[in-house]
């Protein structure tokens, strides 16, 4: 990673007046579905404040850094605690506060981008052990890439979302370092008022691996662009781009600080994701973003980027993971007296 003198920072909202697009995704579904809630039973008091939540067939796997570790792992079947794990810290088989990670093929891949590395925890290996250490599978440096988000795409090619040369969303590269390929533009790719920070800044998001195809999903936050590629013969190919309506960041320097300022009133647009083997679903809302970034709205599209149909919660989620084997969506919500709690929702796909 190119290294920089300055220091990224994000300030939450400016009250400025909205000059942009109020353009939807919600308006593109014509099809919509209440989804009758079922009581979980995880325990509330081993949750502290939830920073996102996944899951696959057997474990989920909640985010909320607290006692010196960065998540902490549940069964998904009894619903019981196996421990927290992620030791925070510098030390051999510690992890830096505020890891990425994601659910994929029985591992759980965390990902952080100074130092820039990617690890693994294999997911049979923590429930056996939960003080188990993560595996590191790279260690990168791409210059000129400032990266949201790193996945694997096998064990040795590497996908990154954020900024490229301050014109492209996606990069390829090998473990060796060496990009193999990029494409698809960046939203403000010609606009000079936003330098290599602030366009970095301004194209964070959430980005999402389909469960076994090299297919991913990135939504870029404050805004209801959102782009489905894949990869193929080492090439990044977009299979959809849908972007309505694009960030209404204004971009501040402060001597060696750089910030993107989101206007108050703009929509915050995607707040998680999560995805199947068929399909993606997509926390949305348009909503202001001086207000808590939650919703009752998931929209599902294809992995070709098509609007399938639009879900409704009985309650605001702050984040979803989706257990196609037992055809639920878990969502982390706010109890009346604000503290955290997991329950879930059926579905039928």
């Amino acid at each position: 990673m190119k290294k920089i003198c300055f220091i990224f920072v994000i300030v939450s909202c400016l009250f400025t007046a909205c000059k942009k697009s109020r353009l939807s995704p919600v308006e593109l579904f014509s099809i919509q579905e209440d989804l009758p809630e079922l009581k979980c039973h995880f325990n509330e008091d081993m949750l502290a404040r939830i920073e996102a939540i996944q899951c696959n067939d057997s474990s989920l796997i909640v985010f909320d850094y607290h006692s010196g570790y960065s998540f902490t792992l549940f069964d998904l079947k009894s619903e019981n605690v196996m421990g927290r794990f992620g030791e925070i810290g510098q030390g051999p088989g510690e992890i830096p506060l505020g890891c990425y990670g994601y659910l994929y093929n029985k591992n759980f891949i965390i990902s952080y981008d100074h130092p820039c590395f990617i690890a693994t925890y294999p997911i049979d290996s923590l429930r056996a052990n939960i003080r188990f250490k993560p595996l590191i599978l790279v260690k990168y440096e791409i210059p000129e890439a400032l990266f949201s988000h790193v996945t694997p795409v096998n064990d040795t090619l590497f996908f990154g979302a954020g900024s490229y040369r301050s014109e492209y969303q996606f990069v390829l590269f090998d473990r060796k370092n060496k990009v193999i390929d990029f494409n698809v533009e960046i939203y403000n790719a010609k606009d000079e008022t936003f330098n290599i920070s602030n366009k970095f800044l301004s194209n964070q998001g959430t980005l999402r691996k389909h469960p076994v195809e090299d297919k991913f999903v990135y939504a870029v936050n404050n805004s209801s662009n959102i782009d489905f590629v894949k990869i193929s013969n080492n090439k990044i190919k977009l299979l959809k781009s849908i972007r309505l309506r694009d960030p209404d960041f204004t971009p501040e320097q402060d001597g060696i600080f750089y910030s993107v300022l989101p206007d108050a009133h703009s929509p915050i647009g995607y707040i998680d994701i999560s995805t199947s083997r068929d399909y993606v679903f997509a926390l949305y809302t348009d909503k202001p973003c001086i207000n808590a970034f939650s919703s009752q709205l998931i929209l599902v599209f294809d992995w070709n980027g098509n609007p399938i149909k639009m879900l409704h919660l009985n309650q605001e989620a702050y984040y979803i993971a989706v257990c196609e084997k037992q055809k639920r969506i878990y969502a982390a919500i706010k109890n009346e007296d604000k503290g955290w709690s997991i329950t879930s929702y059926k579905i039928d796909n």
